[in-house]
């Protein structure tokens, strides 16, 4: 059911309310790696102040942000090198799904096992059907050697926690990405990758450019899917932020149920919300996927512009920031991500100490002037194979 609420305390990618989980895998990477009611919800709708205060202040303080943030990332978030270079011979193991963005990701981590001198497997599993995954854990276990490492990606804790005894016991850690928060444990050495510190660093960033943007006086709306977590923890962060940082800003969020989300639905819950709130100048998605359409509809509906704003951008997105008709949003580097896994698979292999989520994610943000050509992964700094290498001792 669509409403618009004031700002709640943050809680991003991966963690849903344990009755959803097996729901919403299917949904989750589908859209992202995975508002809105009835019309009788009106009366709910009302896009919050955050406050009263000086805009001249907030606005100084978000442009400072948005100016570090426009410049491209030099570090891959990692920098103590590798003990020594990678045994040869151990096998990653990756279960891929069959979502495009697990595809990038496949491939990135063959290309970057390659450079660590590992064997690599692609085993398949399917987002809407938990089972596949679980099944895939444990051939893996059955390998003979052990693989250096499991990835998997989209999936929450949830679903695949009971299998992490039976990997601290084989030696073999998990190396999940984008699956928002995980139990601190050995075997799950960095936590998440693309996890609840990335998330909250780009909705951050988002947060400050919108109020840079709007003058410190916007009024926004984001999209929000409560069910997933990782996505709620980026929602959270944002109004946070913007209740935080700008006093004279609104903020308000479109609730959209995960069958919405699949049914592609999106859409017409924030264009109902729009029509609610006709003043709202700005719309917020915490995954690019969803706003395919959107600018569309809006003029379809007789509403007045909207800017848009995000997280994850689609290639859509990014040609809409090129046109003019999306504003900015961040970037989310999935070869990286790749990269990182093997990284993290190497230093649990050598007995080394791997930090939450294998250091920050390269952040930017990606407006007209910074976006470039529209690309699956936009992976920056560009350069980010040979910094790897190096800290591998490879190549």
């Amino acid at each position: 059911m669509s409403h618009v609420s004031t700002p709640a305390p943050f809680s991003r990618r991966g963690v849903l309310r344990p009755a959803a989980a097996a729901v919403a895998v299917g949904t989750f990477l589908v859209l992202a790696l995975a508002g809105c009611s009835s019309s009788d919800d009106a009366g709910k709708d009302a896009v919050t102040p955050t406050a009263t205060g000086s805009a001249s202040a907030a606005v100084a303080a978000a442009q400072a942000e948005v100016t570090k943030l426009l410049q491209a990332p030099t570090s891959i978030g990692v920098t103590e090198p590798l003990k020594s270079a990678p045994a040869k011979g151990g096998t990653l193991v990756f279960l891929s799904c069959e979502n495009g963005l697990c595809q990038v990701l496949a491939k990135g981590m063959g290309t970057a096992a390659k450079a660590a001198g590992l064997e690599y497997k692609n085993q398949p599993i399917k987002l809407a059907d938990p089972a596949t995954l679980i099944a895939g854990m444990q051939q893996a276990l059955e390998m003979n050697p052990k693989p250096v490492g499991v990835a998997f990606a989209g999936i929450p804790e949830a679903v695949w926690g009971s299998q992490a005894p039976a990997f601290q016991k084989a030696g073999v850690p998990l190396i999940p990405i984008a699956v928002g928060e995980t139990t601190a444990s050995p075997v799950v050495p960095a936590g998440s990758l693309d996890g609840p510190a990335d998330a909250r660093a780009q909705a951050s960033a988002i947060a400050n450019f919108f109020i840079a943007d709007s003058q410190g006086r916007g009024k926004s709306l984001i999209v929000n899917v409560p069910d997933v977590g990782s996505l709620k923890i980026v929602t959270d962060q944002y109004v946070s932020t913007v209740k935080s940082g700008c006093p004279d800003c609104s903020v308000g969020t479109v609730d959209v149920t995960l069958a919405q989300v699949g049914g592609g639905q999106v859409v017409p819950a924030v264009v109902s919300a729009l029509q609610r709130n006709r003043d709202v100048k700005y719309v917020v998605t915490v995954q690019g996927e969803f706003t395919q359409g959107l600018q569309a509809a809006v003029k379809a509906a007789g509403l007045p512009d909207v800017q848009l704003l995000g997280i994850n951008p689609a290639k859509f997105n990014q040609q809409q920031v090129q046109t003019g008709e999306a504003k900015a949003f961040t970037l989310l580097p999935f070869n990286i991500m790749a990269w990182k896994a093997v990284d993290v698979a190497l230093r649990y292999a050598q007995g080394m100490s791997v930090e939450p989520g294998d250091g920050a994610l390269p952040l930017q943000l990606l407006t007209k002037e910074t976006v470039g050509s529209p690309q699956d992964s936009i992976d920056r700094p560009e350069d980010y194979e040979q910094q790897f290498k190096k800290l591998w001792k490879v190549g």
